[in-house]
């Protein structure tokens, strides 16, 4: 069985969100913040809870990996970098 990272209170809040918004299980709300939860840092701030678990609900539904979704958020900030020079 694979050990997850501790949840502190902003992730708790976002998979409790994910729960009562959208009826995931308490574990498929969880694998859902683990799968995303790399792009918490990456788009920064403190949103709502409940924004981020519409985000990461949109793009379970769509089939995205957070992995996809670190790439795009990295190549956006490259290409606002190069045009901005």
């Amino acid at each position: 069985m694979a050990t997850r990272k501790r949840l502190n209170s902003y992730e708790k809040a976002i998979v409790e969100q994910l729960q009562q918004l959208f009826g995931y299980t308490s574990v498929e709300a969880k694998d859902i913040l683990e799968e995303y939860r790399a792009v918490l840092g990456l788009i920064g701030g403190y949103p709502m809870a409940a924004d981020y678990a519409e985000y990461f609900h949109k793009a379970k539904l769509e089939g995205r990996t957070g992995k996809e979704w670190i790439s795009a958020i990295l190549k956006r900030r490259e290409e606002a970098a190069a045009v901005a020079q």
